[in-house]
């Protein structure tokens, strides 16, 4: 045991290596931004779908007959009667007569009715929010301004340095120098395609 001791070589101090520095921070910034990315990534197809789909409400659509409706169009019990007929107990925030024969009251809690005099029908739009990709768009659209602007800055630039940071995780010709490189160069090319057949 003594001779090990003895012949036992010291230790040489390590070297700096900024390589290893590279992949630490690449991999720490990455985990940091695990919880960004993906309120980013979730809200922009929510949002990129804008025109399928309203990514911050559910509206649904109700068409209910009533029938002798156009008997008490002039009546001063008019909003009373479609409130008990239609079964809604919110009040009425506002109305107004978007024309002669059709009658709008606005009710709270996101409830929209409109009177169709002549065919004697009620369409019912009830509103609610998707309360999850609601609150991610604000972030995504940076509604809320203020610091979410500095920190979605700090957050862009962090994913700069991750996506230059990546060119030197591996070295050689097993990282961007090999064929690896090929996926770089499409990750440019591809965008770029799209832009130029934007402009034609």
């Amino acid at each position: 045991m003594l001779n090990k001791v003895l012949t036992a070589k010291p230790r040489q101090n390590q070297q700096f290596s900024w390589f290893k520095l590279n992949r630490k921070l690449h991999r720490d910034i990455g985990y940091f931004c695990i919880g960004m990315t993906l309120v980013f990534a979730i809200s922009g197809i929510a949002v990129n779908h804008i025109e399928d789909w309203n990514p911050n409400y559910k509206v649904t659509i109700t068409t209910i007959e009533l029938p002798g409706i156009a008997k008490l169009i002039d009546s001063p019990l008019l909003d009373q009667t479609i409130s008990e007929r239609l079964k809604i107990s919110q009040d009425i925030r506002t109305n107004f007569w978007p024309s002669p024969s059709k009658y709008k009251l606005f009710f709270k809690n996101d409830i929209n009715v409109v009177i169709d005099f002549p065919k004697e029908t009620a369409v019912i739009e009830k509103i609610k929010p998707r309360t999850i990709f609601k609150a991610l768009n604000l972030l995504h659209l940076n509604e809320m301004k203020l610091a979410w602007t500095y920190f979605s800055d700090l957050f862009a630039a962090l994913l700069i340095f991750l996506a230059l940071s990546s060119l030197f995780m591996v070295k050689g010709n097993k990282g961007v120098l090999g064929k690896r490189g090929g996926l770089v160069a499409l990750g440019f090319m591809i965008p770029l395609g799209f832009i130029l057949l934007s402009a034609n």
